[in-house]
């Protein structure tokens, strides 16, 4: 029990005392002790002025002797005499030792001021000038370059730990590491009981919460990934100190940058170490003078192009320190897989305003070749820049690796549809399979893919990515049909495109066999369409434009020309709408991409849709009013072709993206913080795309920093669901892929690109807060600030306040043991035997 309690800092002494309880005190025992002298003078006397001289002067003074034992030992019994036991209790006392291993403390400084340099140099004169981004410290001249985590563990490895055995001398030392909260990260004992742990053959151990570190275990490593993504000293302040229980506080040292950015920060921090009356001791590192960087925010691509296709890629830039300055701003294409950093295919300067801000850039690009590449905006860094690692952002694109299956069904051999099928069919672009409904059952079918008959079973179904039904028959579709649309769009991502005409349009519509499949649509349609459409009249001889709205020009579907402006021109006085189907309005996450333009044509929801889109589970779909596209012809064929293609290519995207539709892999966004449990989640499905019952699959996370094997375990409450975790450890790109049982790794493998990156509130101050620091110790009792060569001046500073405390156990009462009274009768005994013997009264 002793060595367990030993552990935690509390030593047990007992101590056993010889007390009387009924001891006189003051004047009582003043007289007890006269009245004691007293008797035994008398007894004395008696015996020498015995009556009867028959005894030797010698035998009277024996016989007075036990007479006297006789008194002295009654005295004694009504003294109360007992055996007392105390129980000592020796609490060590602690001091902290914070280490901040938020994000920050990851950046590299370069300590542009000699006297700052100077400073680190004293305290690491040995070590070897460290590169950017190492993990290692550095011996700095000005411009040198220190990795803040690194100089913190050559701090408290100086020297055979000079700081923590001086720490360690008078009291324990508890060694935590914080960022949002606290974590302990070893118990130091004092220095001599390390000294008895490792006579005794103690070994050295780190990393456990109660783990015991003997300071003359110089093998035992101490290191600090900094990957936090605040720094909440306040909370991680209250969370060490607390951890201690009652055992008493002699100080706090905490190494820091200061960037405290979440929680109560400096003033909650130092008005909880002011209430404790404990001194506080701050060690700044970092370089505090003023950063000058330029970094990447944000950077924004495409998923998914198809070769030759033009695209951007658009950054948002900003700088600190370069006013009036120039940057140096270059784009890097890299195939996915390939090592190295990758070809540079466009360069800018950008000029750095007075105010320090930058203008946003785009790259426009085309890539001919099919795959996945990775696309890098990077600022070139400078020589004296503060933080190297934030100038530079990825996103991976894929270029088409296979034609866009079409498969187009229609009710009548309409204009539409003939312009339509010999559209796709001269695309090589387009695989396109053509199901009329009206055709005779003996007729050759149009489309690179002649059809025997509707496709209706999953694996005939799903292998295309469009479906686009171009005013349809409803009599036609089987129930089992419409539900393995659904299936088809919200869990395989493929794209659905409705065209109204008006010969099916109004009976598409009602029809409760199909109403599953209207719900679909990005349109809520309109009970009294019919009662529209025969006040109006089915057959109009005026020609109505379409209105684009300004919020859809930018859309891919509607990009009519290279630049907006030219786009606008070309959708303006464009026409081809005499009839068309009147809907309610669009559902409220629909995009809007056609408007009607006759006024006549509104209603309390605004002018009535002619064209939407939205995004519905994995797939999209799509909505056209009216069938006279093909008329845009007449004003030349790349208006009507270009529309269809891009729409048939957007609505392909979620498909194409899926690989060979197996499944997918999901992640809650694509940019994530350093340290941070990334969830993924996969939905898999067999080859019959049923959904997949193996208990587990095995995924890839692959980073800069290598590859690791992630378990994803079945969700047993959503079929063909898998779920795993991993945590990214270092800023950069990762990809998460995963092959279904049974798929070709060439062409079913699944991905997932993820970005992590160094929390925002991190890199906002990368220079080290000097003043956060000072008031942190300054209103704490007896702290101070200190630089990186003072530090060995806290150890005489943190005085040793271990208490103790005694416990008194039940005293053992002497008194009342038969031995007292035997002790009484034996003396009386031989005195009268004595007084017999010599004849005397």
């Amino acid at each position: 029990m002793f060595d367990v309690l030993a552990q935690v800092g509390v030593r047990l002494e007992e101590e056993v005392r010889f007390e009387f309880l009924a001891l006189p005190q003051g004047v009582w025992g003043a007289l007890a002790a006269g009245l004691a002298l007293a008797l035994l003078a008398a007894v004395v006397w008696m015996y020498r002025h015995e009556g009867r001289s028959g005894a030797l002067a010698r035998r009277r003074m024996m016989l007075a002797s036990l007479r006297a034992g006789v008194l002295v030992t009654l005295a004694l019994v009504w003294f109360e005499p007992v055996l007392a036991r105390y129980l000592h209790r020796w609490v060590d006392s602690y001091t902290l030792v914070l280490v901040d291993t938020s994000a920050s403390m990851d950046l590299v400084d370069r300590y542009h001021e000699p006297a700052a340099a100077a400073r680190v140099r004293a305290v690491l004169p040995d070590q070897p000038a460290g590169e950017s981004g190492s993990s290692e410290a550095g011996s700095p001249d000005a411009g040198a370059q220190v990795r803040r985590s690194a100089l913190v563990e050559a701090l408290l490895a100086r020297d055979g730990r000079a700081f923590l055995t001086g720490l360690a001398t008078h009291n324990r030392v508890r060694l935590h590491t914080f960022d949002s909260g606290s974590a302990l990260k070893a118990t130091l004992s004092r220095a001599e009981e390390s000294a008895a742990a490792e006579s005794g053959g103690a070994s050295a151990k780190r990393g456990d919460e109660d783990a015991e570190v003997p300071l003359s275990a110089g093998e035992v490593k101490l290191a600090f990934p900094a990957r936090g993504p605040v720094t909440d000293v306040d909370h991680a302040l209250r969370e060490a100190v607390e951890a201690l229980g009652d055992a008493p506080l002699a100080g706090v040292v905490v190494f820091s940058d200061g960037g405290f950015n979440y929680g109560a920060g400096v003033e909650g921090a130092a008005r909880f170490m002011r209430e404790r009356r404990v001194p506080l001791f701050a060690v700044g590192i970092g370089d505090p003078s003023p950063p000058r960087n330029a970094r990447v925010t944000e950077l924004g691509a495409p998923d998914l192009v198809f070769p030759s296709d033009p695209f951007t890629i658009s950054a948002t830039l900003a700088a600190e320190g370069l006013a009036g300055e120039s940057v140096q701003v270059v784009l890097r294409e890299r195939t996915d897989g390939d090592s190295g950093a990758g070809q540079v295919i466009a360069r800018r300067e950008l000029p750095v305003a007075v105010d320090g801000a930058l203008p946003p850039i785009s790259f426009e690009h085309r890539q001919p070749r099919v795959g996945r590449y990775s696309y890098t905006v990077a600022v070139e860094p400078r020589p004296d820049e503060s933080v190297v690692d934030d100038n530079e952002r990825s996103v991976t694109l894929r270029v088409a690796d296979s034609q866009t299956r079409v498969l187009l069904v229609a009710g009548e051999p309409s204009w539409e549809y003939q312009n339509l099928v010999r559209l796709l069919q001269r695309d090589s672009t387009f695989e396109l399979a053509c199901w009329l409904q009206s055709a005779d059952a003996r007729a050759v079918r149009d489309g690179d893919t002649i059809l025997r008959h509707l496709p209706l079973l999953p694996e005939e179904l799903f292998v295309y990515d469009v479906i686009l039904l171009l005013d349809p028959d409803p009599a036609g579709f089987d129930p089992l049909w419409t539900q393995r649309i659904d299936g088809f769009i919200t869990d395989q991502g493929g794209g659905l495109m409705y065209v109204a005409g008006r010969p099916h349009a109004s009976a598409f519509m009602r029809s409760p066999e199909l109403s599953s499949l209207v719900d679909l649509l990005p349109v809520t349609p309109n009970p009294d369409a019919d009662l529209i459409l025969n006040r109006v009249g089915h057959y109009q001889r005026r020609e109505f434009g379409v209105d684009v709205p300004p919020a859809a020009l930018p859309h891919t579907v509607m990009r009519a020309a290279e630049d907006e402006a030219s786009s606008r021109l070309s959708w303006q006085g464009r026409g081809g709408v005499f009839w068309h189907f009147p809907v309610l309005r669009a559902k409220p996450v629909a995009t809007v991409l056609m408007q009607h333009t006759d006024p006549a044509m509104q209603n309390q929801f605004g002018p009535h849709v002619l064209c939407a889109t939205q995004f519905v589970g994995a797939g999209r779909t799509g909505f056209l009013a009216f069938d006279g596209t093909w008329r845009w012809r007449q004003s030349g064929a790349e208006a009507f072709a270009r529309f269809w293609v891009q729409m048939l290519r957007f609505l392909a995207e979620g498909k194409l993206f899926r690989g060979d539709q197996r499944g997918a892999i999901l992640t809650e966004g694509s940019e994530f913080p350093i340290g941070q449990a990334v969830s993924v989640a996969a939905r898999l499905l067999t080859s019959g795309f049923e959904p997949l019952t193996q208990e587990e699959v095995s995924a890839s996370v692959k980073g800069d920093d290598g590859a690791t094997e992630l378990r994803l375990i079945r969700r047993l409450d959503q079929p063909g669901m898998y779920e795993g975790r991993f945590v990214a450890k270092a800023a950069g790109g990762y990809q998460i892929s995963l092959t279904p049982p049974g798929a070709d790794p060439s062409t079913g493998t699944l991905t997932r690109d993820i970005r992590v990156v160094r929390p925002n509130l991190e890199l906002a101050r990368p220079q080290m807060d000097k003043a956060n620091l000072m008031s942190l110790a300054a209103v704490s009792e007896g702290g101070r600030y200190l630089e990186v060569d003072e530090l060995m001046q806290v150890p005489p500073l943190i005085a040793d306040r271990h208490e103790v405390s005694t416990t008194k156990s039940r005293p053992t009462t002497l008194w009342d043991r038969w031995w007292t009274l035997a002790l009484l009768a034996g003396l009386l005994t031989l005195e009268w035997a004595g007084r017999k013997w010599n004849r005397l009264l």
